[in-house]
């Protein structure tokens, strides 16, 4: 009953905020990914507008993915006192949330480059990193390594850590994609490509609030022992 209470709590400060990120950040990934398509169709060849909209792509990935998880860590550190206005907080650590979270990408891509499992294993391992930089002291005062401190929660609660994962990263988007991906595009139909960004936003708040009771949890055993 707790979660829930929370998770309503958390609804309720981020939802619209969220809401609004989401459905611009589908429907630009949508666009742009029509844009590719249409320029790799092109018989003319059109290698140019090709690396154009690629390169937006890659930067949309960056930056939807770094303000979506920021904003909804905001709302959650406000139920811990870690948190007072939105904007104090994303101009405190929106920028080294995008350091830390493209130092564990880079460090994924190499261990993908190896095999597949490995770079899978390094994107489990670094999930929980925006919460250390937002949400651990030891980490403002340079006393830990976000990617490092990740790692060691996570592989002291890998099964669920790994549980979210499956269901919230694998599992459900795919079926959503399989079943409503043509519905996604707001300016076709744009009440169904609301709703299922709603239900997008919902799903990320509840798999954000499980990894950050996970890590909650670790931080309050250290502090019992130190």
């Amino acid at each position: 009953m707790k979660f829930f209470a929370e998770n309503l709590q958390v609804f309720k400060k981020v939802f619209l905020p969220l809401f609004v990120l989401v459905v611009l950040s589908s429907n630009i990934d949508q666009y742009l990914n029509l844009h590719i398509e249409s320029a790799l169709r092109d018989p003319n060849g059109a290698q140019q507008q090709v690396y154009l909209w690629g390169f937006l792509s890659i930067i949309s990935s960056i930056v939807f993915p770094v303000l979506l998880m920021t904003v909804a860590l905001y709302a959650l550190n406000t139920l811990v006192g870690f948190a007072d206005g939105l904007e104090s907080f994303l101009g405190k650590n929106l920028n080294q949330v995008a350091i830390e979270t493209l130092r564990s990408w880079g460090k994924t891509l190499l261990w993908s480059l190896l095999f597949i499992l490995p770079g899978v294993w390094k994107y489990i391992e670094y999930s929980l990193v925006p919460l250390v930089v937002t949400t651990s002291k030891r980490y403002d005062e340079g006393k830990e390594d976000a990617l490092q401190k990740s790692s060691q929660i996570v592989r002291r609660n890998f099964g669920k850590v790994f549980g979210v994962f499956v269901l919230f990263h694998l599992f459900l988007p795919v079926l959503l994609s399989g079943l409503f991906d043509s519905y996604r595009l707001v300016w076709k139909t744009p009440l169904a490509s609301l709703v299922l960004s709603a239900l997008d936003t919902y799903l990320l708040l509840v798999s954000t609030h499980i990894l950050f009771n996970i890590f909650r949890s670790e931080v309050r055993k250290h502090d019992a022992h130190v």
